[in-house]
């Protein structure tokens, strides 16, 4: 089982800063509690061994997890990694790249700091007005603002747009922003966290031009080889969308193997289309069952567990 986490977040941050079901953020007293409950349970290991064990029996595959981040925030690496250290736990983080080279927030942090970051009341679009004064008005809006910037056909552009009109602070961008050149240095000496590609611009892959897209797999895998001075094997697929186009220039570009969230089948080598299981809830007992394989079940019978 390779698990999925999203946003890390300190004590007492609360959690309404990135108040989105697929990466809602574990504050960090509870993302430590599943570390120890996995390791209590499992054989946490990192994504190469689990990849090279994938065809061993059934039976002990099934104690064996690992763990992967996606996306990966300046401060969900500084909480992770905290953790991680401590027991020299294993991990993968798939980190997208812009905004090291231009600074600027990741299009989706930029929507969730819009919404969620009390620096505006209200938001404009196109003579659409969403109110902000309530937690649920936020929500609703940045789920709004989500569907508009994936309809927009350029996410990172929507965004853009938008911040000509709605700028932050540097406080305000700190709290949200990528992993830093420091951290990303950090992962690279050490010898368990490894460093994968998510693209530069974290778009929909499957609404780019193939030339496009091998942009975003090349030149991402290129800027965190050099940072981290490792080689770079594995891509995940920003909200796990890709297409036939995805997979040829996954394995063109080099990496040694593609992770999706639930995998679309189209490709005939499986190494490129490896499911993963997302980790959205504090409670143990939802780790247990998707730690235990019964979210898989669920699906086929149309049941979702957070």
């Amino acid at each position: 089982m390779i698990l999925l986490y999203h946003n890390i977040i300190p004590d007492p941050t609360p959690p309404w800063p990135w108040y989105i079901k697929q990466a809602r953020p574990l504050p960090l007293s509870f993302f430590k509690r599943h570390i120890n409950w996995l390791s209590a349970h499992f054989q946490i290991v990192s994504l190469s061994e689990y990849l090279t064990n994938i065809r061993v029996p059934t039976s002990r595959r099934e104690k064996t997890v690992s763990i992967t981040f996606d996306d990966c925030t300046s401060i969900t690496f500084r909480c992770a990694f905290s953790v991680l250290a401590e027991q020299r736990v294993p991990a993968t983080f798939f980190v997208t790249t812009c905004h090291l080279e231009h600074g600027e927030l990741l299009w989706f942090s930029y929507l969730n700091a819009l919404c969620f970051g009390d620096l505006y009341d209200s938001i404009t679009i196109d003579n659409r007005v969403f109110d902000l004064h309530t937690p649920r008005q936020r929500v609703q809006a940045r789920r709004a603002l989500g569907a508009l910037a994936r309809a927009s056909g350029s996410p990172i552009n929507f965004s853009r747009e938008l911040a000509r009109v709605y700028p932050f602070s540097q406080s305000t961008k700190a709290f949200y922003e990528g992993m830093t050149y420091n951290q990303l240095h950090t992962a690279g000496e050490s010898d368990f966290i490894e460093i994968g590609a998510h693209t530069l611009t974290h778009p929909f892959l499957s609404q780019q031009t193939k030339s496009a897209q091998a942009i975003e797999l090349i030149k991402s895998k290129q800027i965190l080889a050099e940072l981290t001075s490792n080689t770079v094997r594995y891509f995940a697929y920003p909200s796990g969308d890709y297409n036939h186009d995805t997979l040829e220039l996954v394995k063109t570009a080099g990496y040694e193997a593609g992770f999706a969230v639930n995998p679309k089948n189209l490709g005939t080598d499986p190494r490129f289309e490896i499911d993963r299981t997302g980790i959205y809830s504090t409670s143990l007992l939802k780790l247990h069952m998707k730690a235990l394989g019964v979210t898989r079940f669920a699906r086929r019978f149309g049941f979702q567990v957070g």
